[in-house]
């Protein structure tokens, strides 16, 4: 149902006040229930309620802000309700506590507030001020009414979703948005879709997920190497809006999945909101947050490998009505494929949200994080994995480290906080800030050559230790106002970061470190004596104004940006006790349009732009400058009435420049002349990357989710030195296909049993530039299945046990490689079951 304005005088005042006669009132408020059970209910004169009947539910609803408590009210009995917005304006709702049907709690809820509730069907209400108060009354007993809102089981921007099909995002724009009216591909792994997955990291939850490359790095454990539409950069992860931690350092930072509430992938150059950022787009993690509802949930998950897991998850409100709290915490050790070690995480992340009024709001946010045990060591070479190898292929799983030597512990913890407050009617300020801790240390055998044996690899021994230390704040002011039918919606703001990181290496290498792939020995290691290779002190610092607006004219919607950056990198090198300082300033801009038909087709087109620095100088000692990054794109989203579901289709062509490439013209063979030829780079490369991206999502009721997705990209260096113009870039595939089903039975024998399963075709990559080693492509098969207790009357009811299985044919693949010596291999089959407890 729309929106109806009604105006504060003349005759619409009394066309109002005859509407709100009982009589009249369900038919003239829903138009959306049959036609039938408005004659029925007006020709009884009785509500509704007493016409059907209603089952009972559990309600723990606090005392809250009207609005707030209204959409928890939807959100668990998924009713519509509808009333004018003004009516909820500045009021507290009163606690809704036991069980009972949704309509005598919502009368509770009401309770005290100067409103009633008119029930009009078994699912549906109308809000209005109570004839007893008269304050609501106008002289002449007509209500003055503001506009009518209909409010159904509503998602926000950064709330959660039920089912796999999102309908809003801020990723794109910084404010609450629907997806079809924001001309920008992006797609949405929500909470539910990863319970089905069950990831343990970032990378595992975006496997599902068109355009995107996860899976080069399967045996890392410590951060995710994922590429957008053929473009790797570890800039391009996000958490709530913020940068997570940048690139230059092991200290990079990682958020467990289970904290997740969403991940979005907003697709292609992002700098206008943003700032520095890589050309294929950016990921966004949207954090679980107080809801205001009270619930304790747990989990304990034993799988293969010798994993063990348990997690919980607790919400409720404190005395005070206007504080909410959550409480999320995991543990977990999981063994790795073969003799790799045993990872380890605990992680605990609290937050409160403050709600003084209806105008203000706080939500602090901490998270505490120690990995003991970490890995990235099962790396193979290309020759025995992708090419021929006169010994035959190596068998997967090989580790290539010793536990007697090789461990990484990760140290991490951050708070930040997310702060609204509404100045006037449409005039809200809004500021996020995060500060971030990152302390790492490991111990590693890194591989190298293979030795002409073609089983023995060369080791080298590395100790590494990395500290990062960062604030972030991003602060805007976001108006909105209307000149006739034009309605605009403005975001103007300031953000800062600073990211300070101190990094140490030290290496050294021996024959005794070399190590038989096809027969290897642990243990009894005689390290060399190790020396430090880098020490330095790396501080990124950037700040940027930018603005934005939203501008809505009858079906058309236009989104136009620009943003303005300075980008500043020093980098203090203790081994030669010198200082570097690089400084680069960007401007960038987007621009889309969007068209909504009735029937729920929204074509788009837009054009973004995105910066990234690049750190080195050329020849004649200039710094290079940012590589830049631009975007056509060309899409339509459909979402079909009636039908909980999002098509998407987009044709792209996405072009970097300013890459850099070798310099031809200074090498010792081309200017013998000169004292100091050599080996130096240009930035005269170019990278351009067209495709197609295809992804449905679909949600029927409670019963059945689904996701397909298809990409197509032909990616081609377009302007290299190096002698890879025309090739294609290393680990990006031409072909995508992606497809996940599962089906939740309601009703007969199996009412409780969801089945699901799912297939990743992952089309062949190049693992150089030169194109001369090619992965092959491969195929996965995952599943599940599950049992939910609370469908079937029973002592167990709070219970749900889930079976998961992830490459369920165990097929043996390579994921992708990093060089000649880097090659990793798709995790091999897992199976692991969980016991899951909600009350």
């Amino acid at each position: 149902m729309g929106v109806a304005t009604y105006g504060q005088t003349g005759h619409h005042r009394y066309l109002i006040h005859a509407l709100l006669t009982p009589s009249l009132l369900s038919c003239a408020f829903v138009t959306l229930e049959p036609q039938l059970a408005c004659a029925q209910a007006t020709a009884r004169g009785a509500p509704l309620s007493t016409v059907n009947l209603e089952k009972s539910e559990k309600f723990s609803l606090p005392a809250q802000p009207l609005p707030e408590a209204i959409n928890a009210f939807l959100s668990q009995t998924r009713w519509q309700i509808s009333y004018p917005s003004s009516l909820a304006q500045g009021k507290m709702s009163s606690p809704v506590s036991g069980v009972m049907p949704p309509s005598q709690a919502l009368r509770t809820l009401l309770s005290g507030t100067g409103l009633r509730a008119r029930i009009i069907s078994t699912n549906a209400a109308a809000l209005m001020a109570d004839p007893t108060n008269t304050a609501a009354y106008t002289p002449d007993g007509a209500i003055a009414l503001g506009p009518v809102s209909v409010r159904g089981a509503s998602e926000s921007a950064w709330g959660p979703v039920q089912g796999f099909v999102a309908k809003r995002s801020a990723t794109a724009t910084k404010t609450d948005t629907s997806l079809i009216e924001t001309p920008q591909t992006i797609n949405v792994i929500t909470a539910e879709e990863m319970e089905r997955l069950k990831p343990k990291r970032l990378a595992d939850a975006l496997r599902y997920t068109p355009g995107v490359v996860s899976g080069v790095q399967p045996s890392t454990t410590y951060f995710d190497r994922i590429r957008i539409r053929g473009f790797y950069s570890i800039n391009n992860i996000y958490e709530d809006g913020l940068q997570l931690t940048p690139s230059g350092t092991l200290a990079v930072a990682q958020v467990d999945p289970y904290f997740l509430e969403r991940v979005e992938v907003l697709k292609g150059p992002a700098s206008v909101l943003y700032g520095q950022n890589g050309s294929g787009g950016l990921i966004n993690m949207v954090t679980k947050r107080p809801t205001g509802e009270t619930f304790q949930s747990g989990r304990i998950n034993i799988g293969a490998y010798n994993l063990y897991e348990g997690n919980v998850d607790v919400g409720g409100t404190l005395r005070d009505r206007h504080f909410a709290y959550r409480i999320e915490a995991i543990a977990r050790k999981a063994g790795l494929k073969g003799d790799y070690g045993t990872p380890e995480r605990f992680a605990l992340a609290p937050s409160l949200k403050w709600t003084p009024t209806q105008k203000t709001s706080l939500t602090v946010m901490v998270n505490l994080q120690i990995d003991p045990q970490g890995n990235s060591s099962g790396y193979l070479p290309s020759v025995g994995t992708i090419l021929p190898n006169v010994n035959g292929r190596f068998r997967r799983y090989i580790y290539t480290c010793d536990r007697s030597y090789c461990d990484y512990n990760r140290k991490q913890a951050s708070f930040g906080y997310d702060f609204h407050q509404k100045i006037i009617e449409n005039l809200e300020f809004r500021q996020n800030t995060r500060l971030m801790y990152v302390d790492t240390n490991t111990h590693t055998l890194s591989p190298g050559s293979l030795l002409a044996d073609q089983k023995t690899i060369s080791r080298t021994a590395m100790y590494q230790t990395a500290t990062t230390e960062g604030i972030e704040v991003d602060s805007n002011l976001a108006y909105r106002y209307a000149i006739g039918p034009i309605h605009n919606s403005i975001v103007a703001g300031f953000d800062y970061r600073i990211f300070s990181s101190d990094n140490m290496t030290s290496q050294g290498t021996s024959a005794a470190l070399n190590l038989d792939l096809n027969q290897p020995t642990y243990g009894n290691l005689t390290i060399p004596t190790l020396i430090t290779r880098s020490d330095n002190t790396l501080i990124q610092e950037q700040y940027g104004v930018y603005a934005q607006d939203q501008i809505a004219f009858r079906k058309w919607r236009l989104l136009a940006g620009l943003r303005q950056d300075w980008a500043r990198t020093k980098t203090n090198n203790y081994l030669t006790n010198s200082d570097s300082t690089q400084k680069d300033h960007a401007f960038t801009g987007r621009v889309g349009l969007v068209y909504l038909f009735d029937f729920g087709l929204s074509p788009y087109v837009s054009y973004s732009t995105s910066f990234e620095p690049t750190s080195g100088t050329d020849y004649f000692n200039q710094a290079f400058k940012p590589s830049m990054g631009k975007q056509i794109e060309v899409g339509a989203k459909y979402q079909p009435k009636g039908l909980n579901s999002l098509f998407t289709a987009s044709l792209f062509n996405l072009e970097r420049t300013n890459v850099t490439t070798a310099d031809n013209s200074h090498t010792c063979s081309a200017a013998p002349q000169l004292s100091d030829c050599g080996n130096f780079s240009v930035q005269t490369g170019k990278v351009r990357v067209r495709g197609v991206e295809l992804e449905g999502k679909i949600s029927l009721t409670n019963e059945l989710n689904a996701t397909i997705g298809y990409t197509y990209m032909d990616a081609r260096v377009t302007r290299s030195n190096d002698g890879y113009q025309g090739n294609i870039p290393t680990d990006t595939p031409n072909n995508m296909v992606t497809s996940w089903l599962d089906y939740r039975f309601s009703s007969g024998a199996m009412k409780g049993l969801s089945i699901g399963g799912g297939a990743r075709y992952m089309g062949r990559m190049f693992a150089d530039g030169a194109n001369a080693m090619r992965i092959p492509d491969y195929v996965l098969v995952d599943g599940m299945i599950s049992y939910d207790f609370a469908t079937v009357p029973s002592p167990w009811k709070h219970l749900k046990l889930t079976l998961s299985a992830t490459n369920l044919a165990d097929r043996k693949a390579i994921g992708g490689c990093l060089s000649s010596s880097y090659c990793d291999y798709v995790g091999r089959r897992t199976i692991s079951g969980s016991i899951g407890m909600k009350f």
